[in-house]
């Protein structure tokens, strides 16, 4: 069970990058899995706001009880990931599609998952992180 959740739904302009780090302030984390989390939010925040068709993005942070493991997960309305690379190689000299390197870089795991209508990209965050 997590120690704290936010679950929240913003609009898709480019103010929701700051919407989710200031909502992913009252999930109390601290440290570097702060800093890497909010990082990592705006990455992926961003590439919803600029690379889909999205009104709306869902954004559910779970901190574990006990823990400094982080789990996020964001959810658009477009169920296709759309030509962005996948994988870190490269992306420090390109001048913009770092975000989902960044994840993969920084992360202890993460994915993407579709719905039917939409889709879900998630990270763990923290050194406890189990990727089981």
């Amino acid at each position: 069970m997590p120690a704290h959740r936010v679950d929240i739904v913003l609009p898709a302009t480019p103010e929701a990058a700051r919407s989710a780090r200031r909502a992913l302030s009252e999930a109390a984390i601290g440290g570097a899995v702060a800093d890497d989390a909010r990082l990592l939010v705006t990455e992926a925040v961003t590439n919803a706001v600029r690379h889909t068709v999205s009104t709306h993005i869902r954004m559910v942070v779970d901190v574990e009880a006990g823990t400094d493991r982080l789990l996020c997960a964001l959810r658009d309305e477009a169920p296709h990931l759309g030509p962005a690379d996948r994988t870190p190689a490269g992306c420090a000299e390109r001048e913009s599609g770092r975000g989902l390197g960044l994840i993969a870089a920084l992360s202890q795991s993460w994915g993407v998952a579709t719905d039917g209508a939409g889709k879900w990209v998630w990270f763990w965050l923290g050194a406890s992180a189990n990727r089981s």
